[in-house]
């Protein structure tokens, strides 16, 4: 058996037998892992124990585990665990956005697959998340995070060029479809189900550039190409904010 030691996230937990729980994890090396974490609900009060109390979302906590060869589930027994220094305190509606991203990596990612780049990725969004004054300001950390999470999962979103293979111009309109790309808007009949955007807007998305006038459109972009992989179950911590 081999030993293995890892900082994690945890992106969901919920009760298990009488002190412990199933909790997902976001890994490094590993992805997202499935694990029992035992000893950690007080039996009597059904709370919290002190142990239990560092499993809070946005602490960083250093996970250890012992990889059994042929195992029959992806469910893992966690050893132990501490935190490590890293933590993200959010606050309000800051808070809803780092739930937001937590259930964006719940669902979307396959479970034993390395994502070092989108681990830090997650981290630098919550950085972020602690420093916005705005909602505006919210809007465009998860913005990025959901291009990362769509590049990290071999979605890449086509901005650059568009369903011809011409270059996207700028000052050009266009509906994108999740499908094949963005199609100009003067060759498209009414009607179409694409979201009307500016090539200008497309530009700004994929080099990382903030513009406050196209925060909207990619909003509904986004949104629209997330859910042919979320399905039709809604997003529980979009509810929070109204």
């Amino acid at each position: 058996m081999m030993e293995i030691s890892q900082p994690a996230y945890l992106l969901h937990s919920r009760p298990y037998r009488e002190t412990s729980i199933l909790a997902t994890l976001l890994t490094p090396e590993y992805g997202k892992v499935n694990a029992v974490i035992r000893g950690v609900r007080s039996s009597s009060r059904k709370g919290k124990t002190q142990k239990g109390a560092i499993l809070q979302p946005f602490q960083k906590v250093l996970f250890e585990w012992r990889e059994k060869p042929n195992r029959a589930s992806d469910l893992i027994s966690i050893r132990a665990f501490e935190a490590m220094h890293l933590r993200f305190p959010l606050e309000g509606e800051s808070s809803f956005c780092g739930l937001y991203l937590n259930e964006l990596l719940y669902r979307l990612l396959y479970g034993g697959v390395s994502v070092d780049a989108l681990f830090s990725e997650y981290e630098q969004a919550l950085f972020a998340l602690l420093k916005t004054q705005t909602r505006n300001e919210q809007a465009w950390v998860l913005r990025q995070f959901e291009f990362q999470l769509l590049e990290s999962l071999g979605l890449n979103l086509n901005c650059e060029m568009d369903a011809h293979n011409q270059t996207i111009i700028a000052e050009r309109d266009y509906h994108f479809y999740p499908e094949i790309g963005a199609v100009p808007a003067e060759q498209e009949s009414a009607g179409g189900s694409g979201v009307l955007i500016s090539g200008a807007c497309l530009q700004r998305l994929v080099n990382k550039e903030y513009c406050e006038p196209c925060l909207l459109v990619w909003k509904r972009l986004l949104r629209q190409v997330l859910s042919l992989y979320l399905g039709n179950k809604p997003i529980l911590a979009r509810q929070l904010f109204k």
